[in-house]
């Protein structure tokens, strides 16, 4: 595929809302350097009869449902169901599950500082951010952003 139909290609899936404005502009940048082109895909429009959009917006807000018997289910569920038929949910799946991840190791170290008490108040800042930071993905994803959650260590390619 020869530069212009990259760069075609590229602006498609940024008006779709697959992209973000920096992330055409530094996938672009690459096109135009000769650099082969980031792995974006088209978007799917639909997953299992709904907005992808909103799919990825509901994956995001799903994780508050933590602190309830469903636990941590139904956001790994939506990731799986999703990320092969769309590119734009493995791309939100991913960073959500760095932040899951990285809040499980969060929380046990903090739970383990609780020993010594230095880890009560580390567990406060941690519920607080486990409800903070999927509402702020979610606003973000409904606004056609797709948003790294601070203090995730990247497990997962956020590409």
């Amino acid at each position: 595929m020869n530069i212009p139909q990259q760069l075609e290609q590229l602006e498609k899936l940024r008006s779709e809302g697959s992209l973000s404005d920096a992330e055409f502009q530094i996938a672009k940048n690459r096109v135009i350097a000769g650099e082969p082109m980031p792995p974006y895909k088209q978007s799917a429009g639909m997953i299992h009869g709904i907005d992808e959009r909103t799919w990825c917006t509901l994956m995001h807000i799903s994780q508050l449902l933590i602190y309830s018997a469903i636990g941590i289910v139904i956001p790994i569920a939506m990731w799986i169901l999703g990320k092969d038929k769309s590119d734009l949910v493995r791309r939100h799946g991913n960073r959500m599950m760095n932040w899951i991840i990285s809040g499980f190791i969060y929380g046990v170290v903090a739970s383990i500082l609780c020993l010594v008490f230095i880890g009560f108040p580390l567990l406060l800042i941690l519920a607080v951010l486990s409800i903070v930071f999927p509402i702020l993905a979610a606003l973000k994803c409904n606004n056609g952003e797709v948003w790294s959650y601070p203090l995730a260590i990247k497990f997962l390619p956020e590409d």
